[in-house]
């Protein structure tokens, strides 16, 4: 794209001037109820006015590529539905492949705009594996979601230990979308074991 506003005419996500946007990245390969679930709890228990699923073209730690792109945003789209919540590729129009790269380009183009990073705790486990992620971690809030089997390691995590001095409790979560980053916020949830993984591996979605 030549430019941001070129971008903006490519059908962006639409977002206001003191919005609190939470974005939730990944593969989706495929969607399930276990996303829709960290989504409806964060947009209850962060302060977030509206949710974005920002589906990537590929996950630069797996070494195997997701399936196609339209593929999983027809899935997530048929699975997520919620008036607060948008399903969108838009990483592959801004041609963004790491998290800092596209948080970057969004504050860009979003002047105004509050965003908060969301994510399960198995990617809090690992986030320190992440291209750039202190400068993430730096940039805006992060929310975290209990997922099953990984709430200790996140929590002992060396991400997690970096924002030591930065946490929210959980009774204060929906501070969250107006605190300044460095900001972490960790809150469980009834877990629900779905995974994309196990999705697979049972022959429920092919690539």
């Amino acid at each position: 794209m030549s430019s941001h506003r070129a971008l903006l005419r490519a059908d962006l996500p639409r977002a206001r001037r003191g919005m609190v946007i939470g974005l939730l990245g990944g593969s989706f390969d495929p969607a399930h109820q276990g996303h829709v679930d960290i989504t409806r709890a964060a947009l209850r228990r962060f302060g977030l006015d509206r949710i974005w699923w920002l589906v990537s073209p590929g996950n630069p730690l797996k070494t195997q590529g997701p399936a196609p792109l339209a593929r999983r945003l027809d899935q997530a789209a048929r699975i997520m539905r919620h008036p607060k919540v948008t399903i969108t590729g838009v990483e592959a129009l801004l041609g963004t492949r790491y998290t800092a790269d596209t948080l970057a380009a969004l504050r860009r183009l979003y002047p105004g705009v509050r965003f908060v990073w969301l994510m399960g705790s198995d990617n809090l486990a690992s986030f320190h594996k992440w291209e750039d992620w202190r400068s993430i971690a730096d940039t805006v809030p992060i929310g975290v979601l209990s997922r099953p089997g990984s709430q200790l390691s996140a929590r002992f995590s060396p991400a997690a230990r970096y924002m030591a001095g930065h946490r929210i409790a959980a009774e204060d979560s929906r501070l969250l979308g107006r605190a300044q980053a460095p900001a972490l916020c960790l809150t469980d949830l009834p877990l629900n074991p779905a995974s994309s993984t196990a999705i697979r591996a049972r022959g429920g979605w092919s690539r």
